[in-house]
């Protein structure tokens, strides 16, 4: 049985999510919002995509960043319908669209990547 930590998504090493943690956190998010936090990193290293059911996503969003050691941070609600992921913003990155959909490319999830502003109630993307 998974522990209260494993079900959060904070029981894995490190700050982003793998293959199998991130389509379970598009599952759960088919049905109620999800928080989560991006963080794009320099260099050669993969961009970082977190998710927590319950934490505020500035909280979540400021604590991956520390965890990730990086200076730039995008958080907000993530909502799944049908095959499009619509993430609602508090506060985005530059290429944001861009990043994340690749990144779920790479982890092999085939969703399409919608960001939302909160302000404009339009997509950025």
């Amino acid at each position: 049985m998974p522990t209260e930590d494993e079900e959060d998504g904070e029981g894995q090493e490190g700050p982003g999510l793998d293959s199998a943690a991130l389509k379970k956190f598009i599952k759960i998010a088919r049905s109620r919002e999800v928080t989560f936090a991006f963080i794009p990193t320099g260099g050669d290293e993969d961009d970082v995509f977190a998710a927590h059911r319950r934490q505020k996503p500035d909280t979540f969003g400021k604590n991956s960043r520390k965890e990730a050691e990086e200076r730039k941070v995008a958080y907000g609600k993530m909502k799944v319908e049908g095959k499009t992921v619509t993430l609602t913003c508090g506060k985005s990155v530059p290429g944001m669209d861009r990043k994340v959909a690749k990144l779920f490319r790479k982890q092999k999830v085939a969703y399409e990547v919608k960001i939302v502003e909160p302000g404009s109630g339009e997509d950025v993307a």
